[in-house]
C-alpha cells in the first residue's frame, strides 16, 4: 500500500514537472512567435517606407524638371529661383498604399543648396583654412544662435590639412565628401546639425544653413537670413533685413518682386549701400543647379529618412548623391495646418 502510494506520487510530481516543462515550451514558442510575426511585419513596413522614399526621389525630381520647363515656356523672362516657386514651399504629404490597413505617409522638402553656404570654400586647394571665410563662417553661426564661440573654428580644423592629428581620429582633415561628416566634428551635437524645435518653431541646424555642392554664389532669393548675414563681413542685420522685406514684396497681381539679377540696381531696393553691394556682388545670384530633397517615409510606427542631392542642368536632373539616413522631420506648424484643413 505505501509503496504504490509512493509510487503514485512519484508519477505525479513526473507529470507536473513534464506538463510544466510543456507550458514553459508552449510559452517561449507563443512568444518567438510574436517576436517573428512583429519582426515581419516592421520589416514589411519598412519596405513600404524604402518603396515610397523611392517614389520620392522620383517626385522631386518631377518638380524640379517642371520648374525647369516652365522658365522655358516663360521666356525671355529670366529664369529665377525663388521662395515662392511650387517647388520650393511647403509640399502636403503623399499617401501611398492608402487601401491597406497601415498607409504609407511621404513627406518631402526641396531645399535650394545654393541657397546656403558654400563650406568647401573654407580652405583653400592647398587644404588650409581661409581666415576671411572663417571670419564669415563664425559670424553666421553666431547670427543663427548655432553651437558655442568655437564651434566655425572646430568645423574649419576638421578640414584644415595642416591640424591633421590635433583632433579627434575620427576628424578627416580634409574638405568634406557628406554633410553628415559634420557630425564627426568634436562639440558638434544633434542639435547643432539637424535643429531644434523651439515653441513649435524649427530653428535651423547646420544641415539647413550649409552645403558642399554649388559654384559658390549664393541665390539671394532663396538663403536663409543667416546665410545673408554671411555674404559678407560688411553686412548688416538692416541689410539682412532689407534683402528678405524686398523680395517678399509683392506686385498689384500678389506675385512676389523677387530680384530679377544681381546689378546693383535690383539690390539697392533693399537699401544695401553700393558700398557694402561691392563687397558681395561676386558672391550673389538669382537662378540655382543644385537642390537636395529631404525625405520621411512613416508606416504605422516605423519610420525612414531619405535624402538626395539632385543638379539640375539644362532641361534635365541628375541625382548625384543618395543619403538614407540623413534625419528629417515635417514642421510641427506644418504638421498642424494639414490635420486641420484635413479635419474640414
Amino acid at each position: 500500500m505505501r509503496k504504490n502510494r509512493r509510487d503514485r506520487g512519484v508519477v505525479l510530481l513526473l507529470t507536473m514537472l513534464v506538463l510544466m516543462v510543456l507550458a514553459i515550451v508552449v510559452l517561449q514558442l507563443s512568444f518567438s512567435a510574436q517576436v517573428a510575426h512583429r519582426a515581419a511585419g516592421n520589416l514589411s513596413r519598412d519596405l513600404s517606407n524604402q518603396s515610397a522614399l523611392r517614389a520620392g526621389l522620383s517626385i522631386g525630381r518631377l518638380y524640379i524638371k517642371a520648374d525647369i520647363e516652365g522658365d522655358l515656356a516663360e521666356a525671355p523672362t529670366p529664369p529665377l529661383d525663388h521662395l515662392g516657386e511650387s517647388m520650393l514651399v511647403d509640399l502636403d504629404p503623399f499617401d501611398f498604399n492608402e487601401d491597406l490597413e497601415e498607409p504609407t505617409k511621404l513627406y518631402m522638402k526641396i531645399e535650394d543648396e545654393e541657397g546656403k553656404f558654400y563650406l568647401p570654400a573654407l580652405v583653400d586647394q592647398n587644404g588650409v583654412v581661409v581666415d576671411e571665410q572663417l571670419e564669415r563662417l563664425t559670424e553666421m553661426l553666431e547670427f543663427a544662435a548655432i553651437g558655442d564661440a568655437d564651434t566655425a573654428r572646430r568645423i574649419s580644423g576638421a578640414m584644415d590639412a595642416e591640424e591633421a592629428g590635433a583632433f579627434d581620429e575620427g576628424v578627416p582633415n580634409r574638405k568634406f565628401y557628406t554633410i553628415k561628416e559634420l557630425l564627426s566634428v568634436p562639440g558638434i551635437t544633434d542639435e547643432d546639425f539637424y535643429g531644434k524645435t523651439v515653441d513649435d518653431e524649427k530653428q535651423p541646424g547646420l544641415t539647413d544653413l550649409l552645403t558642399l555642392y554649388g559654384s559658390g554664389r549664393v541665390n539671394v532669393n532663396t538663403a536663409p537670413r543667416a546665410v545673408l548675414r554671411s555674404l559678407s563681413t560688411a553686412m548688416k542685420e538692416s541689410d539682412v533685413d532689407g534683402i528678405v522685406n524686398a523680395r517678399e514684396e509683392t506686385d498689384e497681381e500678389d506675385n512676389p518682386e523677387v530680384f530679377q539679377n544681381t546689378s546693383y540696381e535690383e539690390l539697392s531696393r533693399s537699401g544695401m549701400t553700393e558700398e557694402t553691394y561691392d563687397t558681395i556682388s561676386g558672391r550673389i545670384a538669382v537662378r540655382s543647379s543644385w537642390f537636395r530633397l529631404k525625405m520621411l517615409a512613416r508606416t504605422g510606427s516605423v519610420q525612414r529618412w531619405g535624402s538626395a542631392i539632385v543638379q539640375r542642368i539644362n532641361a534635365t536632373t541628375k541625382l548625384i548623391l543618395w543619403e538614407d539616413d540623413l534625419r528629417f522631420a515635417p514642421d510641427p506648424e506644418d504638421l498642424k495646418k494639414q490635420e486641420e484643413a484635413a479635419a474640414k
